[in-house]
């Protein structure tokens, strides 16, 4: 369901052997410290291939041109990011309490911005991410059609119009506290991720409490 994101940002060539798959993560690392550390209009093509120990001819043989490397690396981060939602909703079906479902969310992808070379890379590029932000749109809305299942469970009897509704705004006021959270990078963010989690566990606990009742 993200195929529209991931075709935004398609390389030029898919690397199918274990080795060219291993070559492409060494070049998109070199790619995104070099985005984040000099910036988009700084860093060459040249210093990414030396610095991932690779032939200029082979990164010229996945991705043409920066662009290409700078879409790959924001598509590697949608990936991570995915892959943690995954993680989340496993551990729902699994049984575990939705307010720590919540919490985990909220600590994971805070943890996921802070430490992913590729996002950093991003930021600090915004006027090169036109493409980058529609596909957030794009990752986001899937994010919330599935997040409806989950509040499916717990809030039952809430009508689909209202599902869509409070899953989209689960999703849209974690991804906006983070960003506001990425740009301060203070000795209060921590404070404002707790206070990220009460407020949405206050603004869900009514549907609940509502489902527990049916």
């Amino acid at each position: 369901m993200l195929k529209p994101a991931r075709a935004a940002l398609a390389p030029r060539k898919t690397p199918v052997q274990s080795r060219s798959r291993e070559r492409v993560e060494r070049i998109l690392d070199a790619a995104a410290r070099a985005f984040a550390d000099v910036g988009f209009e700084a860093a060459t093509t040249d210093a990414i291939a030396a610095y991932a120990e690779v032939s200029i001819g082979s990164l010229y043989q996945f991705f043409p041109n920066k662009q290409a490397l700078f879409d790959a690396v924001a598509r590697r981060h949608f990936d991570h990011a995915t892959a943690l939602f995954d993680a989340l909703l496993a551990a729902d079906d699994e049984g575990v309490k939705w307010q720590d479902v919540l919490d985990r969310a909220v600590d994971g992808f805070a943890a996921l911005d802070r430490t992913d070379p590729n996002l950093r890379a991003v930021w600090r590029n915004w006027r090169m991410a036109g493409r980058f932000l529609a596909a957030t749109d794009t990752v986001n809305r899937e994010f919330a059609r599935r997040t409806e299942a989950v509040l499916a469970r717990h809030a039952r009897g809430l009508p689909k119009a209202k599902l869509e509704l409070v899953a989209t705004m689960v999703v849209e006021v974690i991804s906006s506290m983070l960003f506001v959270v990425a740009r301060q990078r203070g000795p209060g963010t921590r404070a404002m991720l707790e206070e990220t989690k009460v407020m949405l566990r206050r603004y869900l606990e009514p549907y609940a409490r509502e489902g527990r009742r049916k």
